[in-house]
């Protein structure tokens, strides 16, 4: 199979959601959706005082940070986060981020999966929270 470019623009990507969290996200890439493989891409919000949930997964994650202020939990560990930053985060390593801010938090992500169906998440518990997602 011969590989081509493939343009996209994040607009007239589907939004999807969590709805009880204030999570969406839309994947740019993903070679169930576009024609291409190797890498899963995608933009998230979160809205502020919403929270992606801390989870783990068999695949590396990178976050590049767009807009906004939040809260990254990385095992048990947190960091601030802003625009301008770049988060590797190493396949199984739990995470979860909480918007601090009082505007919409936006991240680029990427997995170097075929496919965003690909990405197995398991809900784990934060250390004094609930595995729950809110």
């Amino acid at each position: 199979m011969v590989e081509r470019a493939f343009v996209v623009e994040e607009s007239t990507v589907a939004v999807e959601r969590e709805e009880h969290t204030g999570v969406s996200w839309r994947t740019l890439t993903s070679a169930d959706r576009t024609p291409t493989r190797g890498v899963t891409s995608g933009v998230c919000e979160i809205a502020p005082g919403g929270v992606l949930g801390f989870h783990r997964h068999p695949t590396l994650e990178l976050y590049y940070f767009l807009e906004g202020t939040a809260l990254l939990w990385l095992n048990d560990a947190e960091h601030a986060v802003r625009p301008g930053l770049t988060v590797s985060i190493p396949a199984d390593v739990p995470h979860g981020i909480r918007n601090t801010g009082t505007s919409v938090l936006k991240f680029f992500y990427v997995f170097p999966a075929d496919s965003y169906t690909d990405i197995v998440y398991t809900d784990v518990e934060r250390p004094g929270e609930s595995a729950a997602r809110p």
